[in-house]
């Protein structure tokens, strides 16, 4: 039985962790790849691909073909989700502080949320374009997904066959540890703590070879008025969504797939989440309510996905 070597490193702003039956020179080959898909992805930094595309005026850009492919990857999220899950949410996010507890004024809200329409992102080969020259594109509700299963890619094709890769919650597993037992992976609670709303282990999932993402209203909030704010925006509103679901969980193959869905299943509430999971294929969700109620799809009772609760 291979011994797992083991990396942490911060990189999304959090802090990353990646175990692996690979030697020391594999596992820094993740920390370098986050570094470049971070720099890639980012609408933060005004070098990355994404960032010249926002600024593009609606002219087309060369993105080059990683950033088309995930460009495409999250317009066909946005298109099943409705819009529920939107990238072209990066001005109305902007307008929001959750570190410092800003809130933005109404008239500001609207203003940019007419700017807010997936459709009005255009890809032809590695050229894309945003057609209102006013949009602000934002990958950050699935970049980590596509960067954890890039990170998998890279373990397999350095002879890896069982490992872990936790980008700060969003978690791919290789398949199974090294002893032939299943990965555990802990879900996450919102409990209050200090004006805020902290995470707590509720419940945990066994899963082989798969990625389990969880989102949550804890993740970054704060209260204001007696009433947590949030910041899974609504993309109807500009606003934190009004919701029943404290935290959506996703299970699923590709990490792409579990990140590009539980912001949506989030801000859907809790019945549509559920019936939504049910009917998307390659999919298992598990969903924590306001009222205490757990709700999981029915393949959480194979084989491939185990829920445990406590």
């Amino acid at each position: 039985m291979r011994e797992l070597g083991s990396v942490t490193f911060r990189a999304f702003d959090t802090v990353c962790a990646v175990s692996a039956d690979a030697d020391a020179a594999a596992l820094r080959e993740i920390e370098a790849l986050c570094a470049r898909y971070e720099l890639l992805l980012s609408r933060f930094d005004p070098e990355s691909r994404l960032s010249v595309l926002n600024a593009a005026a609606g002219e087309w850009v060369d993105v080059g073909n990683e950033l088309a492919t995930v460009l495409r990857a999250a317009l066909g999220y946005c298109e099943r989700t409705g819009g529920l899950f939107d990238i072209t949410m990066g001005g109305v996010c902007r307008l929001w502080d959750f570190k410092r507890g800003v809130v933005p004024d109404d008239t500001a809200i609207t203003q940019t949320l007419a700017h807010v329409d997936w459709r009005n992102v255009q890809i032809e080969g590695t050229q894309a374009r945003i057609i209102d020259p006013q949009a602000t594109i934002d990958l950050g509700g699935m970049a980590k997904g596509y960067i954890a299963d890039r990170a998998i890619d890279l373990l397999k094709h350095c002879g890896a066959t069982s490992g872990v890769i936790n980008l700060g919650g969003n978690v791919a597993c290789l398949g199974g540890k090294p002893d032939g037992s299943a990965w555990n992976v802990g879900l996450r609670a919102p409990v209050p703590s200090g004006g805020s709303l902290q995470a707590a282990s509720f419940a945990s999932v066994s899963v082989r070879g798969k990625s389990v993402v969880t989102s949550g209203v804890y993740e970054r909030s704060f209260v204001r008025n007696g009433r947590v704010l949030h910041h899974i925006l609504d993309p109807r509103t500009g606003k934190p969504a009004e919701t029943d679901v404290l935290s959506a969980t996703v299970i699923a193959d590709k990490s792409l797939d579990a990140d590009g869905y539980t912001t949506a299943l989030i801000i859907m509430g809790a019945d549509e989440a559920l019936t939504f999971a049910e009917q998307t294929p390659g999919i298992e969700a598990v969903l924590l309510t306001t009222n205490a109620r757990l709700l999981k799809t029915t393949g959480l009772q194979g084989e491939g996905a185990q829920l445990h609760v406590g």
